[in-house]
């Protein structure tokens, strides 16, 4: 088992996802799901896959995939821009805490940028506060937009 010591010599490569990723994304899916999975996403990869393959990313390790994160282009509601939606991010518990989700995303906001679109969107639940700790350190804010729910 690895530490949380970030691995000074890992070499990792952030690339396009690509359709055969699919059964390596599942995989680190199954290791996160339960206490690990973050309430923001509750439902499994298979809900988002079949989009923009070219716009989602994985990151890659020893030759496997360790990381991914789905998103999709989009058009906005209500006179906002085209936007890039970044879905679902997923590490491999055993890569955490090595700037492979950075790594992700500044390689996902790329590829939004080589599309000519200049926001990327999320959601988040309140109650996940390490994945908003983790937004926020890649420069999000807080949006236009407040949900606003009412149960029957």
């Amino acid at each position: 088992m690895m530490s949380d010591e970030p691995k000074k010599d890992l070499e990792v490569r952030v690339r396009q996802m690509r359709e055969e990723d699919i059964e390596g994304i599942l995989e680190i899916d199954r290791k996160i799901v339960g206490p690990d999975r973050a309430t923001t996403y509750s439902s499994s990869p298979t809900n988002y896959v079949g989009g923009e393959l070219d716009i989602s990313v994985v990151a890659e390790a020893g030759g496997r995939v360790i990381g991914f994160l789905l998103g999709r282009v989009t058009d906005m509601p209500y006179g906002m821009s085209n936007s890039c939606i970044m879905e679902l991010i997923g590490v491999d518990p055993a890569y955490k805490r090595q700037a492979v989700g950075r790594r992700m995303v500044e390689a996902f906001a790329r590829a939004c940028r080589e599309r000519g679109i200049r926001t990327i969107r999320t959601m988040v639940s309140w109650h996940d506060w390490w994945l908003l700790s983790f937004i926020k350190s890649l420069d999000f804010a807080q949006g236009e937009m407040t949900e606003f729910v009412k149960n029957l």
